[in-house]
């Protein structure tokens, strides 16, 4: 096999913190072959997310603190400075120059390491040991996988899709292993273009349907509903509701049923006294959590604090404990948990003791896409039904909802997004309503707080942070270190 060499220093790098820029750059020895179809599937289903490798993983501080689904009130700072610092605090109040430079970025690095593996795949593909429909299910997965990470990439570090943001700044485009391939950006255009036409090529797939018991593995259906989110994140809405209709046909992706979920053993607090019920899924670990029945393809968006958050206008949108969403996942004094006993806080839990939640492909966000590309295309009562599908499954005495125009339907199905998703979509949200032309839906978030000066801050000196409509802070800046080592060929995000 001529290129088929994966070095022992390539995979270790690609298990541990080093920077994609470092790797990228400079060819390793080469060491280690991988010859066989199943060595290379076995890089690819490598599920070691604690050293920011795994597939289903998406480290991501923008998701768990930047958007208006995360609310670190004032008072509760003041009186638990130590328990609410770190870096946390320069994503919550969206700075610039200190996350430029931080040690690293491990949502950068660890995409753009899948990215790695997909193209180690590809590049060694065709000369493997292995059966021509392994190579084509393998090929498909590759060009998948590739296309998932790029589209995590754009809607954090570029600017939003629009006509006006076509010639911006768009990502590194890696298409091969080979180190002196270009680091230079492309276009924003460019970007969504080779994402789109790797999610084309993963759509070659023999499979249609969903493995129940291999949700990662690439299908006709899994494909179907990133191309879904794909055309409803640049605003094709005819698009984005003819595939979500095509991944609705799945019968292995189906909804869970909230009135199924049980409580677990409750967490027993002292001085002062206190039980907090949490529910089976708090302490699921990914055995459990990556084949959630309602997953197309599992993601989960990640955070090492394991302290979402949630805002008082986000709590707000839910029914109390009618809404099984909030009465499991949204834990009234969760803040015990980090010996936080006054004011009481609240905190967003799925998974994982509070570490994961749903970032991936899931019939609920079909429904919801659909719903969307229903009622901004002037369709209010389907895109109600829509959603009501997806409420019958989240309450304990579920009520539909109506909407007598297509401004009520857009209101109602966006609400129903935000309940559904908080954190992990609210930040491409954002952004897609800010080009949309639909004012209505633009959302600017605003933050009383304290005065940052660098890592510290000053609990005496209040101030109000805001992120405008259309900011270009919507672009997240990239790691000073992986500009740094480019040798000038990624030039930072400007603002």
């Amino acid at each position: 096999m001529k290129s088929s060499y994966i070095t022992t220093l390539g995979i270790m790098l690609l298990l541990t913190g080093v920077g994609c820029t470092k790797f990228l750059e400079k060819e390793p020895a080469r060491q280690t072959t991988i010859q066989t179809v199943d060595q290379m599937r076995a890089l690819m289903d490598n599920p070691n997310a604690s050293a920011g490798n795994g597939f289903y993983e998406e480290n991501n501080s923008t998701v768990a603190f930047s958007t208006d689904d995360t609310e670190i009130p004032a008072d509760v700072f003041a009186a638990n400075v130590s328990r609410l610092g770190g870096d946390r605090l320069l994503y919550y109040t969206f700075d610039v120059d200190q996350i430029i430079g931080l040690s690293g970025d491990p949502l950068w690095t660890g995409e753009y390491r899948k990215i790695f593996v997909a193209n180690t795949v590809l590049d060694n593909l065709n000369e493997a040991i292995g059966t021509a429909a392994e190579k084509a299910a393998l090929k498909a997965d590759a060009h998948f996988y590739r296309a998932y990470s790029y589209w995590v990439l754009a809607n954090y570090y570029c600017l939003p899709y629009s006509q006006a943001n076509l010639a911006s700044p768009g990502l590194t485009l890696k298409k091969t292993s080979n180190m002196e391939e270009s680091l230079k950006r492309a276009t924003l255009d460019e970007t969504y273009q080779f994402i789109l036409s790797e999610l084309n090529e993963a759509m070659n797939v023999s499979t249609v349907d969903v493995d129940p018991t291999k949700r990662w593995r690439v299908t006709k259906r899994t494909v179907d509903a990133m191309l879904s989110r794909y055309y409803l994140c640049i605003g094709d809405y005819p698009n984005a509701l003819d595939y979500a209709n095509k991944a609705l046909a799945s019968t292995n992706v189906v909804l869970k049923d909230y009135k199924t979920i049980v409580a677990a053993p409750p967490i027993a607090y002292t001085n002062p006294t206190a039980s907090l019920e949490v529910p089976e899924t708090y302490n699921w670990t990914a055995v459990q959590y990556i084949p959630w029945p309602e997953l197309y393809y599992p993601r989960f968006a990640y955070t090492a604090n394991q302290f979402y958050m949630p805002s008082a206008s986000l709590r707000a949108l839910y029914e109390g404990q009618n809404d099984l969403r909030y009465k499991w996942f949204v834990i009234e004094n969760g803040g015990r948990r980090f010996s936080i006993v006054t004011p009481q806080t609240f905190r967003y839990v799925q998974f994982d003791d509070g570490r994961r939640i749903v970032s991936g492909l899931s019939r609920a966000e079909m429904l919801l896409n659909k719903a969307e590309a229903l009622a901004r295309t002037n369709k209010p009562a389907e895109a109600m039904s829509a959603v009501n599908e997806l409420r019958s499954k989240r309450f304990t005495n579920p009520t539909d909802l109506t909407a007598a125009n297509t401004d009520q339907a857009i209101a109602n199905v966006l609400a129903e997004r935000r309940r559904e998703f908080p954190f992990a979509m609210r930040w491409i949200d954002i952004r897609r309503f800010s080009v949309n032309n639909y004012p209505a839906d633009d959302v600017s978030i605003t933050r009383d707080f304290f005065q940052m000066n660098g890592n510290t801050v000053d609990v005496t000196t209040p101030k109000t942070f805001t992120l405008p409509v259309g900011s270009r802070r919507y672009a997240v800046p990239i790691n000073g270190l992986d500009v740094s080592a480019s040798n000038g060929q990624i030039p930072q995000n400007t603002y």
